[in-house]
């Protein structure tokens, strides 16, 4: 009987955080359900890969994970597959699968654009992942002419004193600067509530002078912060799934050198720190609000008019004056939000879930899903879960 292959896990498991529970949940479900791989979680795992010498069996058939150089030469050394999972790495010669950040930073501008947002600016770390991240937030400013401007910070806040007292003071200079209402995008969202502590502490109101958006739905970060924090949600889910999948071609003798696989963000979650809408017509606001808090709802342009005291033209008017797009668009493009979001996370037929998106009916929800993305719900689904059958 043929042994099974061993697997080596390389990621930070001793964090309670999704980004690698739920990578090592995508690697678990591919492979079970595509081989009989045994998977161990390894971080270092140069120091037993350097034991072995060249022409014996090592002690892993292939490593996944956030991989560094140690781990690197001892795999090139061993002809051992792997697929690199750290998109901060300066190892471009392995097979990689990354989250896309750069759609994430263009969900992340557009949700902020939707509320009337015209000031930006980017709070980040230098790593790669960020400066992709600004790339998209700057492509989905750029047909409205608004710019982002960077401030760039040590991604760990808190690491050391001296990190500390200097984020702070930064934060005091910076503020000299900014102009409100103020939106803040930041692609990790452990910068989160560190954010929202230095704007309370120098009296800035979240979300009313300032919205925040993060990437990486981390509950640790995102829920533990008053406010919640809106951010756009990674799928590690398929990042692992992806990176299981390639690594599975290399060991079947499938080439996939420098292949590198960007996995599609799920959507955006949009909580306490970015419900504010930047208009300065109060209906309007109001309008916007209503739209927001009962999108689930099956609601007509009518029910927007009787929640306030004008008239259905004024109302038309001025909401098309205020946000640049009529009542039934802002209502719909709500709806696909949740659309995509309950395609993502349910396995339930398609057509049983256009009602808990507010459509009134499956043949509504398919032409308005068609109309606005471009595709069918079951192609978008398709794309989501790209299972390569």
């Amino acid at each position: 009987m043929k042994e099974p292959l061993k697997i080596c896990i390389s990621l930070n498991l001793d964090y309670a955080i999704n980004r690698y529970h739920k990578t090592l949940q995508g690697i678990q479900n591919y492979a079970k359900a595509n081989t009989d791989w045994i998977l161990v979680w390894d971080h270092y795992p140069h120091l037993l890969l350097n034991e072995t010498a060249v022409g014996d069996k090592p002690v892993y058939d292939g490593v996944i994970g956030r991989i560094k150089y140690p781990a690197y030469e001892q795999m090139k050394r061993l002809s051992i597959p792997g697929v690199n999972l750290w998109t901060n790495s300066e190892i471009s010669e392995l097979p990689s699968v990354f989250p896309d950040f750069y759609q994430s930073g263009i969900l992340a501008a557009e949700h902020l654009i939707r509320r009337g947002f015209k000031n930006f600016i980017n709070i980040d770390s230098t790593e790669k992942a960020a400066s992709v991240f600004l790339a998209g937030i700057k492509e989905a400013l750029k047909p409205y002419k608004y710019k982002v401007k960077r401030y760039r910070t040590n991604r760990l806040f808190s690491e050391t004193e001296n990190a500390w007292r200097k984020q702070k003071d930064l934060f005091r200079s910076w503020i000299e600067e900014w102009e409100y209402p103020l939106a803040i995008c930041s692609s990790a969202s452990s910068s989160g509530p560190a954010i929202v502590t230095h704007c309370r502490e120098n009296n800035i109101r979240i979300p009313q002078d300032v919205a925040l958006v993060t990437v990486g739905q981390e509950e640790s970060y995102c829920e533990s912060i008053d406010p919640h924090l809106s951010c756009v949600e990674t799928d590690y889910v398929m990042v692992g799934y992806e990176a299981a999948k390639m690594l599975h071609m290399q060991l079947k003798g499938i080439i996939v050198d420098n292949e590198h696989v960007l996995v599609q963000p799920k959507g955006l979650i949009a909580r306490a720190s970015t419900d504010t809408y930047t208009t300065e017509d109060e209906v309007v606001r109001e309008t916007l609000r209503y739209i927001a808090d009962n999108i689930h709802k099956n609601i007509l342009v009518s029910d927007l008019v009787a929640n306030v005291a004008i008239s259905r033209r004024s109302l038309e008017y001025r909401f098309q004056r205020s946000i640049g797009h009529n009542m039934t668009d802002e209502i719909n493009r709500l709806r696909i939000i949740s659309m995509k979001r309950l395609l993502a996370d349910s396995s339930c037929k398609i057509n049983t879930l256009y009602k808990q998106a507010g459509f009134s009916s499956a043949l509504h929800m398919r032409r308005v899903f068609t109309k606005i993305t471009g595709m069918t719900p079951s192609v978008y689904r398709r794309s989501l879960k790209n299972d390569f059958k």
